[in-house]
């Protein structure tokens, strides 16, 4: 079967050669092709002459969060359009928080069947930020550290300004800090001010925990605020 034009190019970074053949066997008839792996970042970090730069990055994780985060943070520097998808053997709070925080656009877990492999590289295409359902469960039934309860998440919520709370609102959309921006009308590194801010208050220790928090205390959408 030939290769449609409107597939979207995908890198497969890490892992063994074995596990990113599965990779690319999801990928095989789907909306998006495999045009390059590499068994490292490093080696993918200059451009290859001939083949269009990937609009997708699928890195394996070794499950190392200080590995996972320094990779994301060099493949989103070089590659500032593409995605990047984290593919880990196990759940870790930690990795998943500091991955998002530098720019990762999904967690998936291998475990993951190919049809819920491929819905998930749809959605993050088009801008979502997908992680496993089993963590926002997790963290609604209280289940995880890092967030109140009741009367205690009402308070915590009452001491952000209004525009901290936009910020959190939009984190429960899973927009990006430059579509904050843009949403809010101000600039990225507002957003990261009033990031700061909120996850302080909150009692988080990251943006993945902020946004599941507010899942949990009934956090909805609403029309954003005039604040700066």
């Amino acid at each position: 079967m030939g290769e449609s034009v409107s597939q979207a190019p995908v890198y497969l970074v890490g892992g063994n050669d074995l596990f990113r053949r599965g990779l690319d066997g999801f990928l095989k008839e789907s909306a998006f092709r495999t045009i390059a792996e590499f068994d490292r970042v490093e080696e993918c970090l200059d451009p290859l002459d001939g083949k269009p730069e990937p609009e997708i990055i699928i890195y394996v994780t070794t499950g190392v969060t200080e590995e996972s985060e320094a990779a994301v943070d060099r493949l989103c520097a070089v590659y500032a359009q593409a995605r990047i998808v984290l593919v880990s053997f196990a759940l870790s709070v930690e990795e998943l928080g500091a991955c998002l925080r530098v720019g990762a656009s999904g967690y998936l877990l291998s475990s993951i069947s190919k049809d819920a492999f491929i819905h998930s590289l749809i959605l993050i295409s088009l801008g979502e930020t997908v992680f496993p359902s089993s963590l926002a469960t997790a963290w609604l039934r209280g289940d995880m550290d890092g967030s109140g309860a009741g009367v205690e998440d009402a308070g915590r919520l009452r001491d952000l300004t209004p525009r901290e709370q936009d910020i959190l609102e939009c984190l429960t959309l899973g927009l990006s800090n430059k579509q904050m921006a843009r949403r809010l009308g101000i600039t990225a590194a507002t957003v990261k001010i009033h990031m700061k801010s909120l996850i302080r208050k909150l009692g988080v220790s990251n943006r993945t925990q902020a946004a599941l928090w507010a899942l949990r205390a009934g956090v909805t959408d609403r029309k954003p605020s005039d604040a700066a």
